[in-house]
C-alpha cells in the first residue's frame, strides 16, 4: 500500500511544503533567498538518495527516484501555467504597457542574439563537436531567465515596481521565445531534411507560433470575461473559472496547435488583469490575487525541491572535462547576457521608461536559470533522435548552470540591490513616507496624552510603554528640515502618491457600483497618462469632456461627478502625507483647479436634462445606501452578532439588489 505511486507522489508533496514552510519561517532574519535555500534542500535530498540510498528507508528511495524520473513535459504542464498566469495577472497593466517596447527587445531580439552567441561559444569552445543545431537548441534553452529570486527581493527590500515590471515581464516573455526556438531547432534535428532548412522558414514558423499562441490567450480571455460578466460574488465559480481556463489555454496551445502556450498564458493573464477587472466582482479580486500568489508559492516551492533532486540524482559527477566546460560556460552566459543588454542599452534608454546603468547591472546579474531550462534539457536527454551522450551533456551542463545562477546569482543579488542603493525607495519616495511617519507619530502622540488621562490606564507604567520605540520615536527639527530639502523632486513624489491613490479611489468606486465598466475605464486610463513621466494634477486634458448630448449623458455625468469626489479625496491624502507648505500649497490650488473645472461642467450637464440629473442622483443614493446596509451586515457577522447562514441570507439579498442596478 505505502509503496503506490500515488502514495509516494502524496508524500513528496506534503514534506516538500512542510520543509518549504519551515524554512520561509527560518529565513525570515537571514539574507538567503527562499528558493535558494529551497533548491539546495532538493540537492541534499538528491545526494543522500545517490550516496546512501541502502540506508534509507525503501519509501523514501522510491519517492526520489520517483521524483527524479519526472516527465519533463509534466513540468512545462503542471507549473508553467500557474507560476505565469499569476506573474501576468498580478503584473501592473500600465506599466507593462509602458514598459513592454523594452520587454519585447530584451525577450525576442535580445533572447536571439543571446542564443545566437552562445551557439558559436558552444561549436568553437566545446571539445564536443555538436552540431549547429544542437548548438543552437542549446543556445535557446540556456538563455531562458527565471528571476524568481530576484523579483522577490525587489518586492521585499523596496517598491521598484518599473524594474520589476520590467525584470518580470522580460522573464514571461523570453520563456516562450526560448521555447519556441528550442522547439524550432529540435524539430530540426528530428527531421530527415534538417539541412534545407532556410532561415526564412525558421522565422516563418517562429511568427506563426508566436502570433497563434497570441490568438490563442486573446480568444480565451474574451471569454472568460464574457463569462465572468454573467456572474456576480460568487468566489469559487470565479476562481475556478480562471484556473480552468489557464490550464485549457495552455494544453489548448501547446498539446493541440504545437504553438506558444506560454504566450497564450500570457496574453490571458495580462487581459484579465486589465479588462477582466471591470467583470470579476468586487468582493473576489483581492480574494482572487491572494488564491494565484498561494498557487505561485506552492508551486515554486514544489518546483525548485523538484530540481534540486533532479539535479542531484539525474548528472553525470565523474567527468572532469564537463566541470571544466561547466565553469568556462557559466562564465560566458553571464557575458553573453552582458554583451545582450549593454548592445540594446542604447535603444533600451530611449523607449518605454528607460534605462540606467545600475539597473542594467541588475538585469545582467538576475538573468537566473530555472525549470523552464532544466525541463527542455530533461525532454532532449529522453529524446529518440538526439545521441544520449549529447543528451546526458546537454542536461549537465543545464543543470550546473541551473544551480550556480540560482545559488551565487541568487544568492548575492540582495549585496548587489544594497551596493546599488536599489535595496531602498528613491530619495524623493522616501521623505514622503518619513513625512506620512511624522503625522503618524504626532497623531500617535497626541493619543499618548488622553491614555495618560483616561481612568483605565492609570495603573500602566508609563516609563516602560515610552520607551518602546515605535510609540515614543522622537523626531527632531533636523528631520523635519531634511524633509523639506529638494523641492522639485519632493514634488514629484507627492504627485505620483496622490495620483495613485486617485486611481485607486476610481476602482472603489467602480466596486460600489458608482461607476460605469466605460467611465472607470476613462479615468483609470486619465491617471496612468498624467503618471507617465513628469506627473500632473492639472490640466487634465483627457477628462474634459464632449459637449453635451443624448449619447453621451450618463457617462459624461458619472466621469465629472467622480471626478470631483477623487480631487476631494485628493485633498485630504494630501492633509495626511503632511507635505511641506509649499509642495501643500502647489498641489492643492491644482486640485482646485481640478474641481471648479469640472463644477461647471457638471452644473452644465445639470442644466442640460434636470429630471435625468435627477434619477441618476437617485440610482446612486441608492446604491450608497444598499452598500451601507452590507457592510453593516458584514460587521455584524464579524461581531458574532449575526450567525453565519443569517448573514449569508441577507448578503444574498443585498447582493441581489446591487446587482438589479448595476451602472453596466
Amino acid at each position: 500500500m505505502l509503496e503506490h505511486v500515488g502514495v509516494q507522489i502524496l508524500l513528496f508533496v506534503s514534506v516538500t511544503l512542510l520543509v518549504g514552510v519551515t524554512l520561509r519561517h527560518m529565513l525570515k532574519r537571514v539574507a538567503i533567498p527562499y528558493t535558494v535555500a529551497l533548491l539546495i534542500v532538493g540537492i541534499l535530498f538528491g545526494l543522500v538518495y545517490r550516496f546512501d540510498h541502502s540506508n534509507m528507508p525503501a519509501l523514501y528511495n522510491q519517492t526520489v527516484q520517483l521524483v527524479a524520473n519526472i516527465d519533463p513535459h509534466l513540468i512545462l504542464f503542471l507549473f508553467l501555467p500557474t507560476l505565469i498566469f499569476e506573474s501576468a495577472y498580478a503584473i501592473q497593466t500600465h506599466l507593462f504597457k509602458r514598459t513592454f517596447s523594452q520587454i519585447a527587445l530584451l525577450a525576442v531580439p535580445g533572447l536571439i542574439l543571446c542564443t545566437s552567441i552562445t551557439a558559436v561559444f558552444v561549436k568553437y569552445v566545446f571539445p564536443w563537436d555538436w552540431s549547429w543545431p544542437v548548438c543552437f537548441m542549446f543556445g535557446a534553452l540556456i538563455s531562458a531567465t527565471d528571476p524568481v529570486a530576484v523579483v522577490a527581493l525587489l518586492k521585499e527590500l523596496s517598491s521598484r515596481k518599473r524594474l520589476e515590471t520590467l525584470i518580470e515581464g522580460e522573464s514571461l516573455l523570453n520563456d516562450g521565445t526560448a521555447i519556441v526556438l528550442f522547439t524550432l531547432f529540435y524539430s530540426m534535428l528530428s527531421a530527415n531534411h534538417a539541412a534545407d532548412i532556410t532561415a526564412l522558414e525558421v522565422i516563418g514558423d517562429f511568427t506563426w507560433v508566436v502570433s497563434f499562441g497570441f490568438l490563442i490567450g486573446l480568444a480565451g480571455g474574451w471569454l472568460m470575461i464574457l463569462w465572468l460578466g454573467k456572474i456576480f460574488n460568487d468566489p469559487l465559480i470565479e476562481i475556478t473559472s480562471s484556473i480552468a481556463t489557464a490550464y485549457l489555454v495552455f494544453y489548448i496551445a501547446e498539446g493541440v496547435f504545437h504553438v506558444s502556450g506560454v504566450v497564450a498564458v500570457v496574453t490571458l493573464g495580462v487581459l484579465l488583469a486589465a479588462q477582466g477587472r471591470t467583470r470579476i466582482s468586487a468582493e473576489v479580486k483581492h480574494f482572487l490575487h491572494q488564491f494565484w500568489e498561494l498557487m505561485a508559492y506552492l508551486a515554486n516551492t514544489l518546483i525548485f525541491v523538484l530540481v534540486g533532486i533532479i539535479v542531484a540524482v539525474k548528472i553525470r559527477l565523474n567527468d572532469p572535462q564537463a566541470w571544466l566546460m561547466l565553469t568556462i560556460l557559466y562564465l560566458a552566459v553571464l557575458v553573453i547576457r552582458g554583451v545582450s543588454i549593454v548592445s540594446l542599452s542604447p535603444i533600451l534608454k530611449h523607449i518605454g521608461i528607460g534605462i540606467t546603468k545600475d539597473k542594467s547591472l541588475v538585469l545582467i546579474w538576475g538573468g537566473l536559470r530555472g525549470a523552464v531550462a532544466l525541463a527542455l534539457a530533461l525532454s532532449v536527454v529522453q529524446s529518440d533522435h538526439i545521441a544520449q551522450t549529447i543528451g546526458e551533456q546537454i542536461l549537465f551542463l543545464t543543470a550546473g548552470i541551473v544551480v550556480l545562477t540560482i545559488v551565487i546569482n541568487g544568492g548575492t543579488i540582495r549585496l548587489l540591490l544594497e551596493k546599488l542603493g536599489l535595496n531602498k525607495l528613491p530619495e524623493a519616495k522616501q521623505k514622503t513616507v518619513d513625512k506620512a511617519e511624522l503625522h503618524i507619530q504626532l497623531s500617535l502622540q497626541r493619543e499618548i496624552e488622553k491614555l495618560r488621562k483616561d481612568e483605565n490606564f492609570e495603573a500602566a507604567d508609563w516609563s516602560i510603554i515610552l520607551q518602546h520605540e515605535h510609540i515614543n520615536k522622537l523626531i527632531t527639527e533636523e528631520e523635519i528640515d531634511h524633509l523639506t530639502k529638494d523641492e522639485h523632486e519632493l514634488t514629484v513624489a507627492y504627485k505620483r502618491r496622490i495620483l495613485e491613490a486617485e486611481k485607486r479611489f476610481y476602482w472603489q468606486q467602480f466596486d460600489q457600483g458608482m461607476l460605469s465598466i466605460k467611465a472607470v475605464q476613462i479615468l483609470n486610463e486619465a491617471v496612468e497618462h498624467a503618471l507617465d513621466g513628469e506627473p500632473s494634477i492639472y490640466p487634465r486634458k483627457e477628462i474634459y469632456l464632449e459637449p453635451i448630448d443624448d449619447s453621451n449623458f450618463e457617462l459624461t455625468f458619472y466621469i465629472a461627478h467622480s471626478f470631483i469626489q477623487a480631487q476631494k479625496s485628493n485633498w485630504r491624502h494630501l492633509s495626511d502625507l503632511e507635505a511641506p507648505k509649499h509642495i501643500y500649497q502647489l498641489i492643492a490650488q491644482e486640485l482646485e483647479q481640478n474641481i471648479e473645472q469640472m463644477q461647471h461642467y457638471l452644473h452644465a450637464i445639470n442644466q442640460f436634462e434636470p429630471e435625468r440629473v435627477k434619477q441618476i442622483q437617485t440610482l446612486l443614493a441608492t446604491r450608497v445606501l444598499l452598500n451601507k446596509r452590507r457592510h453593516k451586515i458584514t460587521d455584524l457577522a464579524e461581531q458574532g452578532v449575526l450567525e453565519p447562514a443569517e448573514s449569508e441570507k441577507l448578503l444574498a439579498d443585498i447582493d441581489e439588489q446591487i446587482h438589479k442596478l448595476a451602472l453596466g
